[in-house]
């Protein structure tokens, strides 16, 4: 069917391997717009795969904007994709997140959705202290020492082939540059190209450091709103100056909304027509809980794409270890700059990750860990629902460790969250990570990535009792 190809024992699930042929198809322009596809139960008898499997890339690739289901009818091609025509050329197809946990000090009974925090227990301790001792005991003195500027060649080499392997990405080792956590990635890149760009597009809302570095540097911050599918690429599009621009496209913070393949190829146009640079975060795409993890924006165009990568979701936040996948025309700027700045990142636990991954714990850990959080997930929204019923909308929640609530009772329009500690629970209003201050006060962000099924449990009745003491509150007051 189609000619695709399936590959029993290849290191590729079946699932990504069937995704991978069909978005080929459809930028190809071989799988029309408007195109209705066979029926799952179809489909898994003429590629003699199961149903779940067939089932699963159909779910995939509509999350990604590739497919839509129309009720009653079946599911088809997406409309408003580009695709590559036989000559190469596009042709339009026509139809930390969150405060830090330990800012201040806390009551021993206060539970915190904090976001962007994993589960610190369950991390492998024990195996990671081996390859930390192992690389210790190495007779390599440069270990010692200040070690390479972009980082050890071994971690660069393992997180190559790692990239590639999970999601697509095809770079050298001497495009990753290796940085003590994502932030002094961006520091880098934002005094890296200071002398070409003075504006910035960060996503609204988005998280404050990003914003606050490049503030510093001596950007113009262009807010652009995010809504259920991404980044408003309108605003974009008509830009005719150079700018960076800042996306979080595979699970965006606070919203957790999926950037579509039609938004992701607009945000390639606009870089490549205005010769702009996107700045790839991709902190938590890891742990998709529904689906396959969706390709990196990346992989659209390696060439005007920085893609940013960090240990801190999927290990833990105290390693401080990232890294960045550099375009090859600007590979010489950034070395000279992390050079020129002395950013060396420690080499001994560079050593340890690239053990680490090359054996195969970080996909281990992740695969646990992606169980443990969908668990976690669908007992907090049930928890959410069974509490809030109608009163509320849940957005953003299949992929990483949080989800948006928004609450549709007028009564919560205006909130003071931070009020709610008094209730013995704590949790991050969206307006905290907004430029424009006051908007979204009927939005917050739980985050349960560090929580236990009981602490989810006691925290939504503490929310439950906290937002209805206030609206039977306000409706004494004003009968």
């Amino acid at each position: 069917m189609y000619g695709i190809k399936i590959i029993r024992n290849h290191e590729l699930s079946l699932t990504r391997q069937i995704c991978d042929q069909f978005r080929k198809m459809i930028e190809n322009g071989n799988l029309k717009c408007g195109e209705r596809l066979p029926s799952t139960r179809q489909m898994s008898r003429e590629l003699n795969v199961s149903r779940n499997v067939t089932l699963e890339v159909y779910e995939q690739l509509s999350a990604e904007g590739y497919l839509e289901s129309r009720v009653g009818s079946g599911t088809y091609v997406a409309g408003n994709i580009n695709r590559k025509s036989n000559n190469g050329i596009n042709a339009t197809v026509h139809d930390h997140r969150g405060k830090i946990a330990h800012s201040k000090q806390k009551s021993a009974d206060l539970i915190y959705f904090a976001s962007g925090i994993p589960d610190l227990k369950l991390f492998p301790g024990k195996i990671w202290s081996k390859y930390i001792k192992e690389a210790f005991l190495e007779e390599d003195q440069s270990l010692y020492s200040y070690g390479n500027i972009s980082g050890d060649i071994r971690l660069r080499r393992v997180l190559t082939d790692y990239l590639f392997r999970l999601k697509g990405i095809q770079c050298t080792p001497e495009q990753i540059l290796i940085v003590s956590g994502s932030s002094e990635g961006f520091i880098l890149m934002a005094k890296v190209l200071s002398d070409t760009y003075n504006s910035v597009f960060v996503e609204e809302p988005t998280v404050n450091f990003i914003k606050n570095i490049f503030l510093d540097q001596g950007y113009t911050i262009k807010p652009v709103n995010v809504d259920d599918d991404g980044i408003n690429t309108k605003e974009l599009e008509k830009e005719e100056e150079r700018n960076l621009a800042i996306i979080t496209p595979s699970h965006q913070f606070p919203t957790g909304s999926i950037l579509t393949i039609q938004k992701r190829q607009r945000l390639i146009e606009f870089a490549e027509r205005t010769d702009s640079f996107l700045v790839e975060d991709d902190y938590d795409s890891e742990f998709r809980l529904k689906g396959i993890p969706i390709p990196p924006l990346q992989v659209l165009n390696p060439s005007r794409v920085i893609y940013v990568g960090t240990f801190s979701k999927n290990c833990y936040p105290g390693l401080r270890l990232g890294f960045l996948v550099v375009p090859v025309q600007l590979l010489n700027k950034f070395m000279e700059v992390k050079r020129r700045l002395n950013m060396y990142t420690p080499t001994i636990k560079q050593r340890a990750m690239a053990g680490f991954i090359a054996e195969g714990h970080l996909e281990r850990h992740i695969y646990t860990m992606k169980k443990t959080y969908k668990k976690r997930r669908e007992l907090l929204h049930s928890l959410l629902v069974e509490r809030f019923k109608n009163e509320i909308r849940i957005k953003g929640d299949e992929t990483g460790m949080h989800l948006q609530v928004e609450f549709t009772n007028p009564e919560l329009s205006n909130l003071d969250w931070d009020e709610a500690e008094k209730f013995g629970v704590e949790v991050d209003s969206f307006t905290e990570f907004c430029i424009n201050k006051g908007t979204n006060r009927n939005k917050i962000v739980l985050g349960y990535g560090n929580l236990s099924d009981n602490e989810i449990l006691e925290g939504v009745n503490r929310l439950y009792d906290f937002v209805y003491n206030l609206i039977i509150h306000r409706t004494a007051k004003y009968p």
